[in-house]
């Protein structure tokens, strides 16, 4: 089959679709892979290396300091739902127009489609032509059903969901509805009236880029929707650590890491996070990993007791580590939990928090902080709740073992040859 991709976001929403291109490729499909990536990662020697084709799209504005405003606005809203609109106002709304124009293009040579749960103008240009369209969605909250409360609610009870789910449509048809029927309209196709059944599910095929670990698939969801597993690019050469970090495992005792991947952009407020977590570091005593760009790199106080590193591949670094303090991101935390270890997830952002909440509930975490107003003494007694219990690491390492074993890749192939159209190979 000839399959094409699209994805939009940061390296968390992109990775899933570099390891389902692979996998597909692998099987014998022809993949074409769109990427607009909102701080224009270059994910070419991915397609090279696995055999597809990646076309980029990029946010017109996207530069460093752009970014660098978008992210201070962002962060300085506690509210999730003005954080969203902020996002899709300066990240997303400028990028549509080329989104759509490359999805028309890509399903005018495709047999099936496969797009991010946002990537709406990939779900309109497949409507619009009659191809088969899937979604993919890297978090497993933005499907409704009656086992579990909508994101960003209380569970008082089973009886709240549905009002609760209800709500939640009300919230998100308000911010999503006028730009998906916007787009629709343009192309000639009637309005939905709802985000996450309109838009962002597909009634062919919606595959949840989770563990079911993690998502134990809810009774009520019909069979459309498919609990992968993480998709990560497992078969990806592993490349080695730096020779300094390196080094300083072997050095002394198993560190904690330390690491807010793409939350931290802006210079001023990362200054103040390394502080906040050279801080914590004190307090605990302990050995630290902190990951950070490159030009972030110089602002590490000096200290035998911490390496600061701008990469590291976490298959190898993670299972080497104490314990995980990041942002909740899907990626980092599925990896975390895959190599066995326990997190304190710091939330900045809409479904970090629920992510934190997720691993508290797996007893696999320390109590979840929110990045705004976050001090190192608070840090410090979350992190020390997880080095202080045994259980927490083992229900982490039960936890990793069983991921261990799961095939995200293979399951999300096999269910789109079997839902989109007859696989190429038996």
């Amino acid at each position: 089959m000839r399959i094409g991709l699209q994805t939009w976001g940061s390296e968390g929403d992109v990775t899933p679709f570099l390891a389902l291109a692979a996998g597909l490729v692998r099987r014998g499909h022809e993949v074409r892979l769109v990427v607009t990536d909102n701080a224009r990662r270059d994910y070419r020697r991915h397609a090279l290396a696995d055999g597809y084709e990646l076309v980029e799209v990029p946010l017109p504005g996207a530069d460093a300091q752009s970014q660098e405003r978008l992210w201070r606005e962002v962060l300085a809203l506690s509210n999730p739902l003005r954080q969203v609109e902020v996002i899709l106002r300066h990240g997303y709304d400028p990028a549509a127009p080329a989104m759509l124009r490359a999805a028309h293009d890509m399903v005018a040579r495709s047999d099936a489609v496969v797009g991010h749960f946002f990537a709406y103008p990939l779900r309109i240009a497949a409507e619009h032509a009659g191809v088969p369209a899937a979604t993919l969605a890297i978090v497993h909250n933005c499907i409704p059903t009656r086992e579990r409360a909508a994101p960003g609610l209380p569970d008082p009870g089973r009886w709240s969901h549905g009002p609760g789910w209800r709500l939640a449509a009300w919230i998100l048809n308000r911010i999503f509805l006028p730009r998906y029927n916007g787009q629709r309209h343009a192309v000639g196709l009637p309005p939905v009236r709802d985000t996450m059944t309109g838009a962002w599910a597909s009634p062919l095929l919606n595959l949840v880029a989770v563990s079911p670990q993690i998502c134990r698939r809810p009774a009520d969801w019909g069979p459309n929707h498919v609990v992968a597993g993480f998709l990560n690019p497992a078969d990806a050469p592993v490349r080695p650590l730096p020779d300094p970090l390196e080094r300083f495992l072997a050095g002394g005792d198993p560190p904690v890491f330390f690491g807010f991947g793409s939350m931290m952009p802006a210079h001023a407020d990362a200054r103040e996070t390394i502080a906040l977590w050279a801080r914590a570091v004190a307090r605990l005593g302990c050995r630290a990993v902190f990951q950070l760009p490159a030009a972030l790199l110089p602002l590490v106080p000096q200290d035998p007791r911490t390496c600061a590193v701008e990469w590291a591949d976490y298959r190898l670094l993670f299972p080497r580590c104490a314990a995980i303090v990041h942002h909740g991101g899907s990626g980092t935390t599925q990896s975390a939990l895959r190599a066995g270890r326990a997190s304190v997830v710091v939330s900045h952002i809409a479904d970090q928090a629920f992510w934190g909440q997720e691993l508290e509930r797996l007893r696999v975490a320390g109590p979840s902080q929110r990045r705004q107003g976050l001090r190192a003494r608070r840090l410090q007694a979350a992190i020390r709740a997880v080095l202080d219990d045994p259980a927490l690491a083992r229900n982490a390492a039960r936890l990793g073992a069983a991921m261990a074993e799961e095939d995200g890749v293979r399951v999300a192939v096999e269910a789109i040859e079997g839902r989109l159209g007859k696989g190429v190979l038996p």
